[in-house]
């Protein structure tokens, strides 16, 4: 008969924390409604979950006493970039938390209806679990024998179920860090972490696959690159751009292209696709090009030492140690040539590379890819004004060398311009 229970009215807050039921001991005592003995009614009515549903807000003020938080400060604020977090919070801490975003917007408290402008739901790192199949029960790695086709109870022989999960101390299937750094070093662990799969997806836990390895070799090769540098520049030959040739010309100029080509594609995998696999395999593509760089171009060009300063500032954020080594490596190579860079201050405090302003202007010329049948037969150089009408393209590849020497006398059926991928396509008789 009681119910609905009205709160009472309550004019004083301690601000201590408590509930400030508390002091409304009339509304607290009552009869148990059951066998109507003295009682008390619960105080502690508001739960945990209204605390999560508006902390980003509370975030943006948390030292405010008067109220949950200014509105200025969180319209300058909010809403928030980016919410990592599983799928699980979905369909509560979300819920709620738009709820609490869009309350707040109808009664003038903030400018913004919907709290966060991207979401980004994680994966999870899952391990093998391996159970009795009669009892359930799981089993640590250690009592599990895996030196058979299939893995068996070591003291039984009874055959295990096997399933990838969650790691968890229960399942004994999880795996301490501290033992993995020792094994394997910070900066590989987390590289491998990184590098195993895109963030949405789940990482089963394997360092026998070829990630591991791949990112170990990596590191090797990174730190090749800065004692190739080194050795060169110190070999007793000053470095001077004006003796390459034209060939090594044409070389530091690729190093330079590819340079600003992954300066663009990391920055945008890390700032807005957050794919740092993707990441990891383009810096990767990096070093085996300023590998292939020939001694010269280590020695006398602008663009490798630029281009390995750039390569050592993407690695930092993801490998901080190896990345600082490097670093330090690079600031301390003698006759450097690039002058843009802070060398007397650690690489975690370097401007993020940008792409030079030169690469994003059009080139006068293009390199058309010519097909003759649906095969590669070559590249003509076409001007960039002309790279997109078909006549003048299929004109120029006639006239070219390569024309007259592949199509002049053969009969042309058809031709197709891609000016998108700079190609064009013969089809002729055979």
């Amino acid at each position: 008969e009681e119910l609905p229970v009205v709160l009472p009215n309550v004019t004083t807050f301690t601000g201590k924390g408590a509930s400030p039921l508390e002091d409304a001991s009339e509304w607290v005592k009552c009869s148990c409604p059951r066998c109507k003995a003295a009682a008390r009614r619960e105080v502690d009515t508001m739960d945990t979950f209204v605390d999560s549903a508006w902390y980003y807000l509370r975030y943006t003020d948390p030292r405010n006493t008067d109220r949950p938080f200014n509105s200025d400060l969180a319209d300058y604020w909010m809403p928030v970039d980016l919410y990592i977090g599983g799928k699980e919070h979905a369909v509560m801490h979300l819920f709620y938390a738009r709820f609490f975003s869009h309350f707040c917007y109808n009664l003038k408290m903030t400018k913004h209806k919907e709290p966060f402008h991207k979401l980004l739901v994680q994966g999870l790192i899952k391990n093998q679990t391996f159970r009795l199949a009669t009892t359930g029960q799981c089993l640590k790695r250690e009592e599990v024998d895996l030196t058979g086709t299939e893995p068996v109870h070591l003291k039984t022989g009874e055959k295990l179920q096997v399933a990838w999960e969650k790691m968890s101390k229960s399942k004994h299937n999880g795996i301490d860090p501290e033992e993995l750094v020792k094994e394997y070093g910070i900066d590989t662990l987390r590289l491998y972490i990184l590098f195993a799969a895109p963030p949405e997806q789940d990482i089963l836990w394997d360092t026998k696959t070829d990630a591991m390895p791949g990112v170990q070799r990596w590191q090797t090769r990174l730190w090749m690159l800065v004692t190739k540098l080194i050795e060169a520049r110190t070999s007793g030959t000053m470095p001077n751009p004006k003796l390459l040739n034209k060939k090594e010309k044409d070389e530091a100029r690729k190093i330079w292209e590819q340079k600003n080509l992954v300066i663009s594609e990391v920055t945008e995998y890390f700032t807005k696709d957050h794919l740092f696999n993707a990441a990891i395999s383009r810096l990767m593509s990096l070093t085996n090009i300023l590998h292939q760089a020939s001694q010269p171009v280590i020695l006398h060009s602008v663009e490798f030492e630029d281009a390995l300063a750039a390569h050592c500032i993407m690695v930092a954020p993801m490998a901080p140690h190896i990345a600082s080594e490097m670093w330090k490596g690079l600031a301390h190579t003698q006759n450097k040539l690039c002058t843009h860079h802070q060398w007397d201050v650690d690489v975690l405090h370097q401007s993020w590379p940008t792409v030079d302003p030169e690469y994003l202007q059009p080139p006068d010329v293009v390199e058309m890819a010519v097909l003759i049948n649906n095969k590669a037969c070559g590249k003509v150089f076409v001007p960039q004004q002309a790279a997109r009408n078909f006549e003048e393209v299929h004109e120029l590849v006639l006239q070219s060398e390569l024309g007259l020497k592949h199509l002049q006398g053969r009969t042309i059926r058809k031709a197709f311009l891609s000016p998108r991928t700079a190609l064009i396509n013969f089809l002729v008789q055979e």
